[in-house]
């Protein structure tokens, strides 16, 4: 195949490959807000190897609190991989500086939710919006909606193999 995967351990991770590494093609930020919350999502996409460290910073102090990590996806056509991570703040926050850093191989980025658009600013007409970004939105929308089928088709698929065992050991009890 070409390709090699071996993890050592809990953290060591080698992978042998006949294609060599390329840092993300794309990265940004997207955000909205909800109520008294904002949810800022960075979205990093077509990176190889698909080890990526990604962190949420508050000025020089790393955030960790209301952080949630996604895991890479390989992207259906090309040998390729992205990532988003999720960070909520309360709407109070909306003037901090919050950075998502990326760490590859082939480098590392910052991305600043500052240099945002205002969060409560309206768009009257989806022209208006960048392309780039109602694709990368609408491709996030569908990678989450494909990942959250697939983890509740296999809870189904447990929950049914387990009823299956108890009304079979009742059976034959």
């Amino acid at each position: 195949i070409g390709y090699y995967n071996k993890v050592f351990g809990s953290g060591t991770k080698l992978i042998v490959s006949e294609k060599g590494s390329s840092p993300p093609a794309s990265s940004e930020i997207l955000q909205k807000k909800h109520e008294n919350q904002i949810m800022y999502v960075c979205l990093i996409e077509k990176f190889y190897p698909e080890v990526i460290r990604v962190t949420w910073t508050d000025g020089e102090k790393e955030v960790t609190d209301n952080v949630v990590k996604g895991d890479t996806w390989q992207s259906i056509k090309e040998d390729e991989y992205s990532i988003a991570t999720w960070l909520t703040v309360p709407a109070e926050n909306k003037d901090k500086n919050y950075s998502c850093k990326y760490e590859h191989e082939k480098g590392e980025a910052s991305l600043r939710t500052r240099a945002l658009f205002p969060i409560d600013s309206v768009k009257t007409s989806p022209q208006e919006e960048d392309c780039r970004t109602v694709f990368n939105k609408g491709n996030l929308i569908y990678q989450l909606m494909h990942r959250t089928a697939y983890l509740v088709y296999i809870i189904l698929l447990l929950k049914s193999s387990m009823y299956y065992l108890i009304v079979l050991f009742f059976i034959y009890r």
